[in-house]
């Protein structure tokens, strides 16, 4: 008996164990991200598209700078500090400052792909860890997270064995365990300090259109405690976990923002009114692992929009309604 009450023990305490080892690598993921010193060379694929970006990450006594250089098209640079996001687009010679006002934002360009763990994901999705393999010639650990219904997308990570640095990731869809989106490094370096010019701008911005961020007082956001808009079906572990008013230059009314989580996937819903006729767009779009539904609701434009598989949009933005509807 005692040798069977063992063996059973190891049947159900083995998933446990994957479990909590992929929490614990997901929590220094996200600690690899911003901490170390690296650089290399970063493909981000889409069906029917792939770019290729350089990326240098610099940490000098705790402060973080970051460079991201697009090596396709116009060669557009983005430069990450502590308090400012700096774009530069050549073609259309434009530099715009976006001031970071929240500094736990996911401003860095590889973690804002990357999930975070939380107690919340357990219900809705199995973690994992599957047998080692070798990504951008380093060994690295399989993290997968699958989701236990049809309303969100798989997430596989394959991390630095030494580091727990993100060497691959793919959001997985249901179409023949294709991915809808892959992000992964070709080449990358981790020394132990990054150069500081390789985190400075190279393009000579002399004569660009400098744009800041709040340059119209009249375009902000602000939190709202209750708001008049709700989604009456959502998929199961869903909730609202952001609700603000966006005023808009030119705009009478502001646009309503909703956002709904089940912990890792995220959806954004936006309340448009004084849509024109032409801009009164219904229906589904796609673009990547993003997917977008837009139905017209008491005369406003609803929009559903995220990182989900269709269906999930579709149905949260055709459960939108007004309070005094619900109630």
């Amino acid at each position: 008996m005692r040798v069977l009450y063992f063996c059973l023990l190891l049947q159900f305490a083995g998933p446990l164990w994957a479990a909590d080892a992929a929490n614990v690598w997901l929590d220094k993921m996200a600690s690899a991200v911003e901490s170390l010193n690296y650089e290399g060379t970063l493909v981000h694929m889409r069906p029917g598209k792939a770019e290729t970006f350089m990326v240098f990450h610099r940490v000098a006594d705790g402060v973080a700078t970051e460079r991201v250089v697009a090596m396709d098209g116009d060669g557009a640079e983005i430069i990450r500090t502590s308090d400012e996001v700096i774009c530069i687009f050549p073609a259309s010679k434009k530099v715009v400052i976006d001031k970071r006002s929240n500094k736990k934002d996911k401003q860095n360009p590889l973690r804002a792909n990357l999930p975070e763990y939380s107690a919340a994901m357990d219900a809705q999705y199995q973690l994992g860890m599957q047998p080692n393999m070798r990504v951008a010639g380093r060994s690295a650990r399989l993290i997968s997270i699958k989701p236990k219904d049809d309303y969100r997308y798989e997430h596989r990570i394959w991390l630095d064995e030494q580091t727990a640095m993100p060497l691959k990731t793919q959001l997985i869809g249901d179409d023949d365990d294709m991915p809808v989106e892959e992000l992964f490094f070709t080449t990358i370096l981790l020394p132990e300090l990054v150069a500081a010019e390789k985190v400075r701008a190279a393009l000579n911005t002399e004569g660009y259109t400098l744009i800041s961020n709040g340059a119209h007082p009249h375009q902000h956001s602000e939190p709202v405690g209750q708001i008049a808009w709700a989604a009456t079906n959502l998929p199961s572990g869903f909730m609202q976990t952001a609700a603000t008013l966006e005023y808009m230059e030119k705009s009478e009314e502001p646009r309503v923002h909703l956002v709904y989580s089940d912990g890792l996937a995220s959806v954004s819903v936006f309340v448009d009114v004084g849509v024109g006729a032409s801009e009164q767009v219904e229906g589904l779009t796609t673009m990547g692992a993003a997917n977008a539904y837009s139905v017209m609701v008491e005369g406003r434009l609803v929009t559903a929009v995220g990182e989900v598989p269709a269906q999930t949009v579709h149905q949260i933005a055709t459960s939108m309604q007004l309070q005094s509807d619900i109630d």
